[in-house]
């Protein structure tokens, strides 16, 4: 295996433990003036595919180990670091209006001021699909028809559910670009990596050659997968490897 090919693959699977060195910041603007909450450890856990379809596409949690701690963590905190890793909290997290859910995902500088985050591919098919459940009126007889009723609707749930966990797009890593504060409600508006930022990042810096490897690939939707941006990112020394 190659070493880009390595890298690539631990920057996208790594599940670690770290102690020391460990933090974490509130909000893009503190991520950006340095402004870290020390912590003394960090337990980095990678989700099961079933809890990524539940609670959205991230793909990390992360823990310390004190109930207080966590619960910042998961509400409150905006990034979180582990020596060199940077975290990103998708709960607040906004693309196209979808939410990515529960969850952390792995993120990298690029530029002055931009942070990507790696994740996966969200369409509006991604989204989970709502059954209601009407409940008849009537005595108090009627409650075992009510469950029935909602059985057959959660039966219809987990189908749905089912068939949407096989869905390829959510095993298509791409990456995402975030650039500015939160609103007014604390969500972050991000933007794909798209071409048109690919070639700003690469053209910006004359890196002509990265730029035609990089369209290389003809199909515009491999190209813009994580596996095919990365590489290219770190050789141009945009992130580190």
């Amino acid at each position: 295996m190659s070493r880009t090919v390595l890298t690539i693959v631990l920057f996208l699977l790594t599940t670690v433990s770290v102690c020391g060195q460990c933090g974490y910041c509130k909000s893009y603007k503190d991520f950006l003036e340095g402004k870290w909450e020390p912590l003394d450890t960090v337990y980095c856990k990678k989700h099961s595919k079933g809890y990524q379809f539940m609670w959205g596409v991230s793909n990390y949690k992360l823990t310390a180990g004190d109930k207080d701690i966590d619960k910042i963590l998961n509400e409150v905190a905006f990034a979180v670091k582990q020596g060199d890793e940077i975290y990103v909290n998708c709960r607040n997290l906004r693309y196209e209006n979808m939410r990515f859910g529960k969850g952390y995902c792995k993120s990298a500088g690029i530029n002055e001021h931009d942070l990507i985050v790696v994740n996966a591919m969200m369409t509006k098919s991604d989204m989970p699909i709502v059954v209601p459940v009407f409940i008849p009126a009537g005595p108090i007889g009627s409650v075992a028809a009510a469950a029935a009723v909602a059985g057959v609707a959660s039966g219809a749930m987990a189908a749905a559910s089912g068939a949407m966990t096989t869905n390829k797009q959510l095993k298509n890593q791409v990456c995402y670009v975030i650039s500015s504060a939160a609103d007014d409600k604390g969500r972050y508006n991000i933007q794909l990596l798209d071409d048109r930022r690919m070639d700003k990042l690469l053209l910006s810096r004359d890196l002509i050659d990265l730029h035609n490897a990089y369209y290389e690939e003809k199909d515009k939707n491999k190209r813009r997968l994580a596996a095919r941006i990365l590489p290219i990112l770190m050789e141009a020394g945009i992130i580190e490897e």
